[in-house]
């Protein structure tokens, strides 16, 4: 891989980093989540805010929730102007932990808003206490949790500190621990959390970033397969401008045949139907991100015809079950998804709440679904004879002839369609 190319996909790369915190009895019960700057970049030049959105975004959105906790509590840093604004809302207040940095100020203003942020569900930790800063006043009483730096206290003025926060009711994680002494210190002072780097470096999660156009698409494509309504899909659509171009320009086309103009998102979806948005949000997602027209786009093409394909050959294997012709059409639209957004099939099933028939087919599960996706992938393979024969002996009453036939049809269904 060349320079540039390497370049390209670090910056196509979501990094974040994350700590494990423990309890008395050694379990895990949190991670720390940490900024991870880019390679060969000085993680500590970079704004606070800026780290902080960071890693809100990679844990939220790039990395999930799922894959950065695995089902435990996420400790985020905040600063000032994060704590003051409406971004600290998107965080789940269940999930979630918000640090008040050292570094701030803690006014009335403040501590208004971290007031009303309790009330909301939202719990807080003040991170490097040391004896210094307690001695200045700090104050801890919104927090839930306080964090010692343990390499800033005496033995004995950390027992005293620790049991007066136990009488106030917070939970005290003692933090850099680095060593068994620290560790036996700091558990014997009463400390009911442990992190550092005697249990573990921080783990560092790296994931291909979605870019945010196609993050809509998904994020649409989620929506319509839980039966929303046409004004909740409306709003989805329309935070998409190249899909909102595209529906408007489709339903106008001399395919429509009508004589009246339509101009509202909303009267477009209910045209086409959330079957069809579905199918075109997906070949938008094939598509966005090059350079070249829908058109022009093998990937799109090849996509688009094969999901044809399987839908007209499961129409003559199942005549007048459409839903078992629709679940076809999908799930040739889904065989080549991981290679577009680098997850694996069991990943988009689960993220895409794909329906189970069809999940299992992406996985190589038995079945109808599988084996009109494996004829797909044969009758597009001319030198795969063997295995169209092969194949066809499943899919009765389908034949080498006639699945050349429909290809063929396929084919000519996208090159009509895919223009818009």
């Amino acid at each position: 891989m060349n320079d540039a190319a390497s370049l390209s996909l670090i910056a196509l790369t979501s990094y974040l980093g994350r700590q494990p915190i423990l309890n008395r009895h050694g379990a895990l019960v949190a991670y720390e989540l940490l900024f991870r700057a880019l390679p060969d970049t000085d993680a500590r030049s970079v704004d606070p805010t800026r780290a902080t959105a960071d890693v809100v975004i990679g844990a939220l959105c790039e990395q999930g929730v799922d894959r950065a906790l695995g089902g435990h509590v996420g400790f985020v840093n905040a600063g000032r102007d994060w704590l003051m604004s409406d971004m600290l809302n998107v965080l789940p207040p269940e999930q979630f932990v918000i640090e008040i940095l050292e570094t701030v100020e803690y006014d009335e203003r403040l501590a208004e808003r971290v007031s009303t942020l309790k009330e909301a569900g939202y719990r807080f930790a003040i991170d490097d206490v040391s004896e210094q800063t307690q001695r200045r006043g700090r104050t801890f009483v919104e927090a839930d949790y306080v964090k010692v730096d343990v390499q800033l206290w005496e033995p004995n003025a950390l027992v005293g500190f620790v049991s007066s926060m136990h009488g106030a009711g917070k939970r005290v994680v003692a933090e850099k621990v680095e060593t068994p002494a620290q560790y036996f210190t700091t558990y014997e002072a009463g400390c009911d959390y442990f992190q550092g780097f005697y249990f573990a470096h921080p783990q560092v999660l790296a994931t291909r970033k979605i870019p945010p156009q196609r993050q809509s698409l998904v994020k649409l494509m989620m929506l319509l397969n839980m039966e929303p309504s046409i004004a909740d899909v409306e709003e989805e659509v329309k935070h998409n401008p190249t899909l909102t171009m595209h529906l408007l320009r489709f339903v106008n086309s001399a395919s429509f045949g009508r004589a009246e103009r339509v101009a509202s998102v909303r009267e477009a979806i209910a045209i086409v139907g959330t079957s069809w948005l579905n199918r075109w949000a997906l070949l938008t997602l094939y598509a966005d991100g090059g350079t070249t027209s829908r058109a022009s786009n093998a990937l799109v093409q090849l996509v688009g015809t094969r999901a044809r394909f399987m839908e007209l050959a499961a129409k003559r294997i199942r005549e007048g079950d459409d839903a078992f012709a629709d679940a076809a059409f999908m799930t040739g639209m889904f065989s080549l998804l991981h290679f577009v957004l680098e997850r694996s099939a069991a990943d988009l099933a689960d993220e895409l709440r794909i329906a189970q028939p069809v999940a299992e087919a992406l996985q190589g599960g038995p079945g109808e679904l599988q084996a009109l996706l494996r004829c797909a992938e044969a009758i597009e393979a001319p030198e795969d004879e063997a295995e169209l024969e092969y194949v066809c002996g499943e899919l009765a009453p389908l034949n080498p002839a006639l699945v050349r036939l429909l290809f063929a049809a396929a084919g000519n269904w996208m090159a009509e369609y895919g223009a818009f």
